[in-house]
């Protein structure tokens, strides 16, 4: 194998000036607050560039970062600490506050005080005194995380600290936080696609091949593998402590060969970013034109790999589209797009894993004539027609959701188990973080009864057109087990960690069939597929989950 050997110039960057804090020999008082509940208003200041101009081609990135401004979103808490005669108050140590979309949970009023604060909270600080000792303990904490992979990981590298003061007569406190560690920001050369020529075109990229990071940090001893937060397009975030630090990695491109790259003795500033952009070798800027397809496989920062790819990188991937009509989609779940200003949808994607092998859609209860407002639901029975028809997944499931989780999980815990685990499905809570779904997307659902016919007859390459539009309640099909979950599997195979489909199992959709039953596909341990309604309370379905995007 060619090995090619890389390197690049690097930004120099300015220095952010640090904010100051209270003594690190400074002891915590006791004072009284004076009774009021302060309302707190916090902004970020985002990583600078060196010379004032923000870098092009910036990335995918979450909700919480816009390029390179970051922004607090719902469940964000900060760690507040109140200062009085150059000691921390005691009743004022590390109080955690959370963001909940609009404003903070309060901190009292201490007369004469001033505070000090820092992002992402912990309760590991709760002994410390000032700034100083906040950021020593978390580049002790940063220098050995060599796993930010995930934008949770990531983030909680990410510290940022302010001060503020709040004058005699009023009952508000300002906080302007600024990073305190630096950001390195590697970009390889992504396979850059467009699905039409037209300028409204979607664009997207593939993966990059097998991309290894290494890093040495100042004092370190030596290079550590790491593992940087991907933010699509070929696009790889580190955050470091300031310092100076050497970087270096590779990755394979189309044709077999290995791209090396390295830089050396980077000087990091706190609150600046250095972005190292790889060029030698790369794919084209010029996006290729290529249509979404079903059997592409779809990353977690965005990208997409070509479903007839030998060998798809499985690090990153989240599921396979099987759908690319829009009209499949759904009302609601356009609208939910829509309120992220995607207003022309692109397609649907299936989960690689099962969010549970074995639980049940519900019970006995008609949820069309329930008597709740604005249900989605209803009948299936009749005909195979309505089933087709029916392409509300997100809807139903949300509406489940809604209505039997308002006052805590319990009725989805218990009763409507297969709505409880897809509402946990790519979450830390349940265990597959790995699979969480971009936050430009809908979020994972259950597919109603009409996207599970796309998922059979698009990646399962069955035939169900002579069903489209049947007055048949139920329907057997022989044989069309077996050559649906070998065509599925095709696809599952290429992934590692991927669970594949088997021939004995029922999969649940969102859509109710009557009062009693749901509507099911069913892999028959004798090669049928059955399509129709089972029981609700049956406790040995699965759940595959699906989002639009």
């Amino acid at each position: 194998m060619k090995t090619n050997i890389l390197y690049f110039p690097l930004l120099v960057l300015l220095s952010a000036v640090s904010l100051c804090g209270c003594s690190n020999d400074d002891e915590p008082v006791v004072t009284a607050t004076d009774g009021t509940t302060l309302t707190v208003i916090a902004r970020a200041d985002g990583f600078a560039p060196t010379d004032g101009t923000s870098q092009t081609g910036t990335p995918q990135t979450r909700a919480s970062e816009s390029g390179y401004t970051t922004t607090f979103v719902k469940g964000d808490q900060i760690g507040v600490f109140a200062v009085k005669g150059g000691s921390v108050i005691t009743g004022c140590q590390n109080v955690p506050l959370t963001y909940d979309g609009t404003s903070w949970s309060g901190v009292y009023k201490y007369p004469d005080a001033t505070y000090f604060a820092y992002y992402p909270y912990t309760d590991g600080m709760n002994n410390k005194t000032s700034i100083d000792e906040i950021v020593a303990a978390f580049n002790a904490t940063v220098t050995t995380a060599t796993d930010q992979s995930t934008y949770a990981k990531y983030t909680a590298c990410d510290l940022m600290t302010t001060t503020g003061d709040v004058s005699p007569t009023s009952s508000s406190l300002s906080f302007s936080f600024t990073h305190k560690m630096s950001l390195i920001e590697i970009s390889l050369p992504a396979q850059k696609y467009k699905t039409t020529d037209n300028a409204d075109a979607y664009e997207y990229s593939a993966p990059v091949l097998n991309p290894t990071f290494s890093l040495t940090l100042s004092g370190s001893g030596g290079a550590t593998p790491i593992k940087p937060c991907p933010m699509g397009n070929g696009i790889y975030r580190y955050i470091v402590p300031a310092g100076t630090s050497d970087v270096s990695g590779a990755f394979n491109i189309a044709d077999g060969k290995t791209i090396e790259y390295s830089k050396s003795s980077l000087s990091l500033s706190a609150g600046n970013y250095k972005r190292l952009n790889v060029t030698s070798g790369a794919p084209s800027t010029t996006p290729t034109v290529r249509a979404l397809a079903v059997g592409d496989f779809f990353y977690s920062d965005g990208s997409i790999c070509p479903g007839d790819a030998s060998n798809p990188p499985s690090e990153g991937c989240i599921g396979i589209i099987y759908s690319t009509d829009a009209n499949r989609i759904g009302t609601a779940a356009k609208n939910a797009l829509a309120t992220k200003g995607i207003t022309t949808p692109h397609g649907l994607v299936m989960a690689l894993t099962n969010a549970s092998d074995g639980c049940r859609w519900g019970y006995g209860k008609d949820e069309n004539s329930g008597g709740a407002d604005g249900t989605p639901f209803k009948a299936n029975t009749d005909q195979l027609k309505k089933q087709y028809e029916n392409v509300n997944g997100y809807a139903e499931t949300h509406w489940i959701i809604n209505e039997y989780g308002k006052n805590g999980n319990t009725a989805l815990q218990n009763t409507y188990t297969a709505f409880y685990h897809a509402n946990r499905y790519g979450t830390t809570d349940s265990g597959t973080a790995q699979y969480a779904a971009p936050a430009n997307t809908t979020g994972w659902f259950i597919p109603s009864m009409g996207q599970w016919w796309d998922i059979l007859s698009n990646l399962g390459e069955i035939n169900l057109d002579t069903y489209k539009e049947s007055t048949d309640d139920h329907k057997y099909i022989d044989g069309a087990a077996d050559t649906a979950v070998t065509n599925m599997n095709k696809y599952l195979q290429k992934i590692n960690g991927a669970t594949t489909f088997s021939t004995d199992a029922y999969f649940c959709s969102s859509s109710e069939y009557d009062g009693s039953n749901a509507c099911y596909v069913a892999f028959n341990g004798n090669g049928n597929l059955r399509l129709g309604g089972i029981s609700k309370g049956r406790s040995d379905t699965r759940v595959r989950c699906s989002f639009a995007f």
